[in-house]
């Protein structure tokens, strides 16, 4: 028989929701919940690439605050296991956010429509990763007008774009795979190629000559 749930601090923490909580039974506890970590993702944009990089990250564990200007696609139908759901002005709403080291930023505005303004806004911020959903022709020329804003070319660097790594996705839900890929990949700081890799017969008998 379950009993009830209470909150577990597995670190010092005022949040103990971030590492999860004990079981207990008949006055004996088990840990059943224990996070690893408490990564955010900040999704600018509620359409169909948006959603699916919140179906994948929601899984990761994310905690996910999608915004948007369109109440339309932004609900908490769509977007059950988010943290947040902010309607608004967008720029405004991601200066507003809660980032730092932990987080990732995703711009998918509607037709790109709020994507240069919400990259001014974030550019300069702590984000582990930003990373703009759209044609890299197009985005190319947001950068000349943060250049020309004054905008060092470091913090573009640190921008990607295209966004996602190149498993050649072309649907929705592929795009947002390579997206959250990628997004793993700079928390692991890999680059994201294969694991298995071809070695050259050489290494091999390098290797038996040890034993």
């Amino acid at each position: 028989m379950l009993g009830r749930l209470s909150p577990f601090y597995y670190r010092t923490s005022s949040e103990p929701e971030k590492w999860g909580c004990k079981l207990e039974v008949n006055r004996d506890e088990s840990l059943v919940n224990t996070p690893a970590d408490n990564d955010k993702l900040i999704i600018a944009g509620s359409g169909n690439v948006a959603w699916n990089i919140y179906k994948i990250a929601a899984i990761l564990g994310y905690r996910i605050t999608v915004i948007d200007h369109r109440a339309i696609t932004l609900t908490r139908e769509r977007f059950p296991e988010a943290s947040e759901l902010l309607w608004g002005d967008v720029v405004a709403l991601l200066r507003a956010c809660d980032i730092d080291e932990t987080t990732s930023i995703v711009l998918a505005t509607y037709n790109h429509e709020f994507d240069p303004p919400a990259l001014h806004a974030v550019i300069k911020s702590p984000a582990r990763y930003i990373g703009i959903l759209g044609n890299k022709r197009k985005v190319t020329a947001y950068f000349s007008q943060l250049k020309i804003s004054g905008i060092a070319d470091e913090l573009l660097e640190r921008v990607h774009l295209p966004i996602g790594l190149d498993i050649g996705g072309q649907t929705a839900a592929e795009i947002a795979l390579a997206t959250v890929a990628e997004i793993q990949a700079v928390k692991y700081r890999r680059c994201g190629g294969f694991i298995s890799v071809k070695r050259k017969s050489e290494v091999f008998e390098k290797h038996d000559e040890l034993f």
